[in-house]
């Protein structure tokens, strides 16, 4: 975000009321307007006003909380102009790892942060924000969301930045993750390696390691990788999709639905984690809590062709409580009547190879009765009911 060198840039501060007034008087002595929030529903209204600064105390909440909602701000575009900040109680190297993994521009330590200096950090780290060159402005706000897909425009960027500055970690990074991109793993995967022997902490490295090493097959070193890395720096969705990937090479289907499901409760518009879950046998916790970590992201009839494919799968595996638990979950949570119509068809199928021919009865009438022109639904209707009579 491009800021008038007139008009007082604004930070806010994401804390507990013990530190705010501290954090607040230093920075506002620094010539910085300051905003002051201690809670998720305060920090959205102070965001929406496109800040310059956004500074999180970790100390003042929980540790999930802390990297949930980095990982979710740093995938946020209406935010990517915002530099975020973090102060951690230490410089250790799990808060070293989570600013390396969320695009973080520094963390502060406390006990510094406290002392009244932390405005003039800011000041400092403002103007050399300020130097930055077009090249590198672009690859240090976009890595995050660029870093799956890439445009032409940012490979572009990328390119030329590395050429220029080699030796910015963060330009260094992101030309090794263009370099896999196109197909030259060797490569990327040397310089995630040497960037490591100087930052053991960047588990961005790492996960651009993990990803060479399970491209070239070897699955249980990129999965040594992805966990050290997670245990660092816990919630990142795109290592999470990755380890869900890894566990379905390696057979263990139960470890790769949990990464899957985790990956989309901090990101539910992650699409791999998404498109690789529905390509797994469900049971119906799993295709409930899919559903609901899903729900601001998925259509309703995508909805309706999860669930139906986790109920088929159960009913082709004989299971059938499982099967009628998911269509009922389904026929809760449809409203189009298509759709419905299409659940109770197939909830009737269920009970008919179930050997229930009356409630099979039921939901074929039901039916029938929500889409008249169903292909196939008088066929079973008859046919019950011809057995009915005998």
């Amino acid at each position: 975000m491009t800021q008038d060198v007139n008009v007082q840039p604004t930070v806010v501060i994401l804390s507990g009321q013990a530190d705010q007034a501290t954090l607040a008087k230093g920075t506002s002595r620094a010539g910085f307007g300051v905003v002051c929030v201690n809670n998720n529903k305060e920090l959205s209204e102070a965001l929406a006003k496109q800040p310059w600064g956004l500074v999180h105390n970790l100390r003042a909440f929980d540790t999930r909380h802390n990297y949930v909602l980095q990982q979710r701000l740093a995938r946020n575009k209406n935010l990517a102009s915002i530099v975020r900040f973090i102060i951690a109680p230490e410089i250790n190297t799990p808060a070293l790892a989570l600013v390396a993994d969320c695009a973080i521009r520094q963390a502060f330590n406390l006990s510094a942060a406290l002392s009244g200096n932390l405005g003039e950090q800011l000041n400092v780290l403002k103007q050399t924000d300020n130097t930055r060159s077009e090249a590198q402005k672009i690859v240090h706000i976009q890595r995050i969301f660029q870093s799956q897909n890439p445009s032409k425009e940012y490979l572009v960027a990328v390119q030329e930045a590395y050429q220029a500055y080699p030796h910015d970690p963060i330009v260094r990074l992101e030309y090794a993750t263009t370099r896999l991109h196109l197909g030259e793993a060797n490569d990327a995967g040397l310089l995630a390696k040497r960037l490591l022997q100087v930052e053991s902490h960047n588990v961005r490295a790492m996960n651009l390691l993990a990803q060479v090493q399970f491209k070239a097959g070897d699955l249980d070193g990129s999965l040594k990788i992805l966990e050290v890395a997670n245990k660092l720096c816990p919630s990142n969705p795109e290592r999470l999709t990755l380890m869900g990937d890894v566990q379905v090479k390696k057979g263990n289907l139960t470890a790769a639905k949990k990464a899957y499901l985790e990956a989309l409760d901090v990101y539910p518009p992650i699409q791999g984690a998404r498109d690789s879950l529905v390509q797994i046998p469900l049971d119906a916790a799993e295709v409930e809590t899919a559903v609901q970590v899903m729900r601001g992201v998925m259509s309703e009839k995508d909805r309706a062709a999860l669930l139906n494919k986790a109920a088929i799968t159960a009913v082709n595996a004989r299971k059938y409580p499982d099967a009628i638990r998911i269509y009922g979950y389904a026929l809760q949570h449809l409203q189009e009547d298509d759709l419905k119509a299409s659940i109770f068809y197939n909830l009737g199928l269920a009970y008919k190879k179930m050997g229930n021919l009356a409630l099979a009865l039921v939901n074929f009438k039901e039916c029938l009765r929500m889409a008249p022109a169903h292909p196939n639904v008088h066929e079973h209707i008859t046919e019950i009911e011809s057995k009915q009579m005998i």
